[in-house]
């Protein structure tokens, strides 16, 4: 006659926490480290000479945001400083001439910048628009605010580009008609208060297009 032994859960229990040290390397191992980004001086090729520091202090805002297991982003005068020690300077904007240019990576010049600034990729930024434009006049229409970026990064190693955004908006204000009770202007129509006119913060438009772009940035 055959006997069942009977379930012997703590036995079961001790099996299970002998195989956890096993296994949690493993888990360890399979989280990819996030992706190393150096972000290259700004190529401006708007009218707006005070769009590039307007510019940086956006980034420096918005890729706080980015989560940092997915990115980790080195600023630009960082680089900067990085590459003049290393009297590299000449390098970077090489890469950043060519691609405000022809939106085109400088495969030469990109070589060895994962080792000089122990980097996984390189984020070129082109302004390509900026401006703010205001309308006077009750009736003439709106004022209103533009901006448009192109945004590519690329491996330094394969020299692959893995990212690529090309965003633009222009934003208007609200449009004042001869109803306006709020808004004092002459017989001709010119608005007097010059806050009546004003078009939207271009910081704002800009922010919020870099924000949202950055949302699609990739994983390692």
């Amino acid at each position: 006659m055959l006997h069942r032994r009977p379930f012997r859960p703590i036995k079961a229990l001790a099996l299970a926490l002998l195989l956890l040290p096993a296994l949690a390397p493993t888990a360890r191992a399979d989280k990819a480290p996030p992706l190393r980004v150096a972000i290259l001086p700004y190529e401006n090729s708007s009218p707006e000479v005070g769009a590039t520091k307007m510019m940086d202090d956006i980034m420096r805002e918005q890729v706080k945001k980015v989560d940092k297991s997915r990115a980790i982003f080195m600023l630009p005068s960082d680089v900067e400083r990085i590459l003049a020690d290393h009297n590299k300077a000449d390098v970077v904007y090489r890469i950043t001439e060519r691609w405000g240019r022809s939106n085109t990576l400088d495969s030469t010049a990109i070589g060895g910048l994962d080792s000089l600034l122990d980097v996984d990729a390189v984020l070129c930024v082109k302004i390509s628009e900026w401006e703010s434009h205001r309308v006077p006049v009750i009736g003439a229409g709106q004022s209103s605010s533009t901006v448009a970026l192109s945004l590519a990064a690329f491996d330094v190693r394969t020299k692959a580009r893995i990212w690529a955004k090309a965003p633009r908006e222009q934003r208007f204000a609200a449009e004042h008609d001869a109803s306006s009770a709020n808004v004092n202007y002459d017989e001709t129509g010119f608005i007097q208060r010059k806050s009546d006119s004003n078009p939207p913060r271009i910081e704002a438009v800009a922010s919020d297009l870099l924000r949202d772009a950055l949302k699609s940035f990739p994983k390692k």
